[in-house]
């Protein structure tokens, strides 16, 4: 079987059809291909749409997934698929006209690429009302490895989701599968080892429209407050381990170093309570070994601890503990 699109639903019954039809419009038809949904502890009525369409189209598997969460979901998918390639597509999101034909010749035409990575566009708007972009020029171009790890990792702007990749299966026999002990940004992990470890062809193409959900400014607050702890999460479960495991290049060490340290400070200043921020304190040495706490970087957190103004946070952030980096990344 030529390709697997997997979909993970968790009460996506009012996006179901309309991802589904996105697939269809790709006039897949003379590739040997499979939908796979994943009922990730839907609630609604997702899995009532999913079996209606399966009685419609023979293409169309539904698998349920009972431990909860995306990463879960992604690779309950990468499991059950027969395809030689798989595509990741969100419920609510949406396929631009050809864009899996496009990817799929890249990968055809070129054995030695383990993935195609194009682009992606966000709208607050379906595809059939949106102004169809004219930016794209269909070209191919190469890098080879790290140079796209690298680039993911410097920078979460340039991070496009995974409904814009398409992977050779094998790839997660060599990369591994979705990191399911990440809070969130589970994707981004495996883009980033991705990127450093395969081959990645670009395509200056649109592959898929981003459905943004429109939220409050409450929620817009709370996200990003929480995205600081996300991003913890991702550097000691899959960031730190990638530098631990594999001959990476020094621009990654120090990128990871610097991360791994403002991080530390900002989860401990932006804490409420110095209880809580005594725990995180405590914990930190431990969730980042074997390596270990530089006495002047433990110092400096300790501080803001006690004295958690924000001017103490920030010098620490921004100045002290890039400076620190710099000045011995090679005792690291």
């Amino acid at each position: 079987m030529k390709l697997s699109v997997i979909i993970p639903v968790h009460n996506g019954e009012k996006f179901i059809k309309r991802a589904y039809n996105s697939i269809k419009a790709q006039k897949l038809e003379t590739y040997e291909h499979e939908i796979i949904f994943i009922d990730n502890n839907s609630t609604d009525g997702s899995s009532s749409v999913i079996k209606e369409l399966m009685q419609l189209d023979p293409v169309v598997k539904l698998y349920e997934q009972p431990d909860k969460g995306e990463a879960h979901a992604r690779n309950k998918g990468i499991e059950k698929a027969k395809g030689e390639y798989l595509h990741q597509l969100d419920v609510d999101d949406e396929l631009f006209p050809g864009a899996l034909r496009k990817m799929i010749n890249v990968l055809d035409n070129h054995p030695k690429v383990e993935a195609v990575v194009g682009k992606m566009f966000k709208s607050h708007k379906p595809l059939s009302e949106i102004e169809m972009p004219t930016d794209e020029t269909n070209e191919v171009t190469f890098h080879d490895k790290p140079y796209w790890g690298l680039k993911w990792f410097e920078s979460l702007r340039y991070v496009v989701g995974e409904a814009a990749f398409m992977h050779r299966k094998s790839v997660f026999e060599k990369i591994g599968n979705y990191n399911v002990h990440i809070s969130m940004g589970t994707d981004t992990a495996v883009d980033i080892k991705l990127g450093m470890l395969c081959n990645v062809a670009y395509i200056n193409t649109y592959i898929y429209l981003y459905f943004k959900h429109f939220d409050s400014i409450t929620a817009v607050s709370k996200r990003n407050y929480n995205q600081i702890f996300h991003l913890w999460s991702r550097s000691i479960q899959a960031d730190l381990p990638l530098y631990l495991g594999y001959d990476v290049p020094l621009e990654y060490k120090s990128r990871l170093f610097r991360q791994l340290f403002t991080t530390m400070g900002k989860i401990i200043g932006y804490s409420k309570g110095l209880k809580n921020r005594k725990k995180i304190y405590l914990q930190i040495p431990s969730d980042i070994s074997p390596v270990k706490l530089p006495f002047l970087i433990k110092l400096y957190l300790k501080f803001i601890v006690y004295i958690p103004l924000p001017i103490v946070t920030k010098f620490y952030v921004y100045y002290f503990s890039k400076w620190y980096v710099d000045r011995n990344l090679d005792r690291f």
